[in-house]
């Protein structure tokens, strides 16, 4: 299967992704899905993802707290120019 964003090679995997769903953001684990080699973009196949938003239609869901990292873009966005991707600076 190719990657709709960029055109490059997906592959299977099993893992944790992350969902917005009307502006709340949802962790999924130990689901199937398939990983652009290149882009990293996240594809869930049509029956899991039926099952995904019938499973938060139903708020058949567990709450935890977690920790996340979170930064401020203020200053970076006001600045103009040639920037580095994320990925090349990581």
């Amino acid at each position: 299967m190719k990657c709709s964003a960029c055109h490059m090679e997906m592959c299977n995997k099993t893992g944790e992704i992350d969902l917005r769903v009307n502006s709340r953001l949802f962790i999924i684990r130990n689901i199937s899905y398939e990983e652009c080699t290149a882009c990293g973009e996240k594809i869930l196949g049509a029956k899991a993802a039926q099952h995904v938003y019938d499973d938060i239609k139903n708020r058949n869901f567990t709450e935890e707290t977690i920790k996340i990292p979170v930064l401020d873009g203020t200053e970076w966005s006001r600045q103009k120019g040639n920037n580095p991707g994320l990925n090349e600076r990581l």
